[in-house]
C-alpha cells in the first residue's frame, strides 16, 4: 500500500502535489492507496478514504521516487509519503504519466462556470507571503511588468478576452499594477474571491490562458479542469532556477541543497517544454 496519513503541512497546491504524487505511483506500481483526512475530500469528488493496514510502514522520500524505479515496490510494506518525504512537484514530471483530471474533479458546490463566447484568462498574484519566510524573502516576487506584458502578448493573440484577477492580496504592487493597467486600456475584467480561495483555484482552473505566479496554487489550476490551457510564466523567475540561486544567505545541510535543486529543477522542466500534462505556452 502506498499512504499519506498525515497531508503536508503545506499550502492547498502542495496538498494537491501530494496527492497527485500518491495516486500516480499507485497507479504506475499496483499499490493499494490510502489518504488520511484533508480538506480536498470536500472539494473534489472520489478522494480516497483512509484505509486501515498491519503492515510495517516505511517513508518513501522525494529521493526515492526521483532515483527509484517506482514500479518495482514491494507489497508487503505500506510506504508513506508524509512530510519530511517531500514529494511534491519536485516529483511531478517524473511520476505524473496519467491525467491528474482523472482524480480531481471540482464538486459541483464549487464549480465555475465561464462564458465560453470569451477568451478566459487568469491572472494569479502571490501576496505578501512572499517577502516572509514561504516566499524566501522575496525570491519569489514576480515583478508588474511580467504581468503587464503578459496581457499585451495574449491580446495579440487573442480576441474578446476577460481577465480574471486572483490573489488573497489586493494592496501587493503587482496586483494594484496590473489591475491600473486593464482598467485605463479598456481591458474587461473582475476579481476573484479574496477571502474564498477554493472558488478562485475553481475559476482558475477553468480558464483558456493562465498568466501564472510561482505558486503551487495556481500550477495545479493548470492541470485541473479546463485542458490545453496556454500558460505563462516569467522568465526573470525560470531564470532564478536554471541559475540555482540560493533560497536565502543561511548556512545549509547538503540534504537541505539537494531538496532545493529538486524543486528547482521543476522550474528547470518547464522551461524545456514541460510534460504532457504541465507545457507552458510562454515564458516572458
Amino acid at each position: 500500500m502506498i499512504r499519506i496519513n498525515n497531508i503536508t503541512r503545506g499550502r492547498f497546491g502542495n496538498r494537491i502535489l501530494q496527492y497527485n504524487s500518491l495516486m500516480q505511483i499507485s497507479k504506475q506500481s499496483g499499490l493499494e492507496a490510502s489518504c488520511g483526512d484533508w480538506e480536498g475530500r470536500k472539494i473534489f469528488s472520489g478522494i480516497l478514504q483512509d484505509k486501515p493496514s498491519a503492515n510495517e510502514q516505511k517513508q518513501l522520500s522525494w529521493t526515492d521516487v526521483i532515483h527509484g524505479s517506482i514500479n518495482e515496490l514491494p507489497n508487503d510494506v505500506d510506504f508513506t509519503i508524509d512530510d519530511p518525504a517531500y514529494c511534491l512537484h519536485n516529483v511531478f514530471f517524473k511520476v505524473t504519466h496519467s491525467d491528474p483530471r482523472d482524480f480531481f474533479k471540482i464538486n459541483d458546490e464549487y464549480g465555475v462556470e465561464l462564458d465560453e463566447n470569451k477568451t478566459n484568462v487568469g491572472i494569479h498574484f502571490r501576496g505578501t507571503d512572499i517577502l516572509g519566510g514561504d516566499g524566501n524573502n522575496g525570491r519569489e516576487i514576480h515583478e508588474p511588468e511580467y504581468y503587464i506584458n503578459s496581457v499585451r502578448a495574449v491580446e495579440k493573440e487573442f480576441d474578446n478576452t476577460h481577465y480574471y484577477l486572483c490573489t488573497d492580496d489586493m494592496n501587493f504592487v503587482s496586483f494594484v499594477n496590473t489591475y491600473t493597467f486593464l482598467r485605463d486600456n479598456g481591458i474587461s475584467f473582475s476579481i476573484g474571491d479574496t477571502n474564498n480561495f477554493v472558488l478562485d483555484f475553481s475559476l482558475l482552473s477553468e480558464c483558456d490562458v493562465l498568466i501564472s505566479s510561482s505558486s503551487t496554487f495556481v500550477i495545479c489550476a493548470a492541470f485541473i479542469g479546463k485542458k490545453d490551457k496556454k500558460i505563462i510564466h516569467s522568465k526573470e523567475w525560470i531564470d532564478k532556477n536554471l541559475k540555482h540561486e540560493l533560497w536565502n544567505s543561511k548556512p545549509t545541510t547538503q540534504e537541505a541543497r539537494d531538496l532545493q535543486l529538486s524543486f528547482d529543477n521543476f522550474w528547470v522542466e518547464v522551461n524545456s517544454g514541460g510534460g504532457e500534462y504541465y507545457k507552458p505556452w510562454r515564458i516572458l
